[in-house]
């Protein structure tokens, strides 16, 4: 069992090292096929040494240097952005990221434990971590998951619980476990279409030449990596890391975050979620974007290629 990280966001900007916690759940190891086992991860530090919220009362809601520390989601150790073997893959599209579509607002929980069963649950979507910080509102650790055997979000699949009794467990049509903390699970509030995310960070697609079919794709602000997806062709899994900022449409514009160590961009466990990196250059990913004051949605995030 690999142990549990608690992800700093403002780290996972900064490419800082990380921190190790006593948590832990089963997850591959993600390092890059024919690459070295990485940099230090940007996955985010030890919420003890960096408090976040206050738990004095009323909470500091700023505390956790709003909206961008309050990304943060709990972690397998393995969320890492790993450099790139120049010997082994060839840079070949980029672009730019951005959702499309419609958004979906999404429901937080108000007690019990957190994502993987790490810290707790208050109202408005407080979550307090094993070292009393407090962090929120609409912590993203504390986002509600379905597992009473409802069809999941569009009518499709199912949602239960997983054996270990984590929720939102997403069965697929085709009768298929995929993993707990699915995003088809989500317990959702209302619609609209009216949330248009963009990112400046730039993307850079590089595939392996060693037949092996994997991917990596990067993020770069200011040339350094603040996000990263790697696809390895042998498994057909997808690990993410690291983190997108970017703005909305309204005005002024509002900013979120969009963090690749969530279940929806990174393999834990269960059925192999496959090449991401070709999906979102294609119709899009659905993942959660968040932002402190106005709380977390599903969206679809797609990379238009750069011609």
């Amino acid at each position: 069992m690999a142990r549990l990280r608690l992800a700093t966001a403002l780290l996972a900007v900064l490419a800082l090292a990380a921190c190790k916690d006593s948590d832990s759940i089963t997850s591959p190891s993600g390092n890059l096929p024919g690459g070295t086992t990485g940099l230090p991860g940007t996955s985010g530090g030890d919420t003890t040494s960096t408090p976040g919220d206050t738990t004095s009362n009323p909470v500091d809601t700023t505390g956790a240097g709003d909206p961008v520390n309050n990304g943060t989601w709990t972690t397998p150790d393995t969320v890492t952005i790993e450099p790139v073997d120049p010997g082994v893959y060839q840079p070949t599209d980029g672009g730019t990221a951005g959702t499309s579509g419609s958004s979906t607002a999404l429901v937080f929980k108000t007690s019990g434990t957190g994502l993987y069963g790490v810290g707790t649950c208050g109202p408005n979507g407080f979550w307090t971590d094993p070292a009393g910080n407090v962090f929120g509102p609409n912590n993203p650790n504390c986002l509600d998951y379905g597992s009473d055997g409802s069809p999941g979000n569009g009518g499709k699949g199912q949602c239960i619980s997983s054996p270990g009794g984590e929720p939102g467990l997403w069965v697929n049509p085709g009768g298929q476990d995929t993993h707990p903390f699915h995003s088809k699970c989500l317990q959702t509030g209302p619609t609209t279409t009216a949330l248009a995310l963009s990112f400046a960070p730039q993307a850079q697609i590089f595939d392996a030449n060693d037949g092996s079919g994997s991917r990596a794709m990067n993020f770069y602000s200011s040339g350094v990596v603040v996000a990263q997806l790697r696809y390895d062709g042998l498994t057909n899994t997808t690990v993410g890391a690291g983190m997108l900022i970017g703005s909305d449409n309204a005005s002024p514009a509002n900013t979120w975050t969009i963090f690749f160590g969530q279940p929806s961009l990174s393999y834990t466990t269960g059925l192999a979620n496959g090449d991401l990196i070709n999906d979102m250059t294609g119709a899009g990913v659905e993942v959660v974007a968040c932002n402190t004051a106005i709380g977390c949605s599903l969206v679809t995030l797609q990379l238009t290629v750069t011609p």
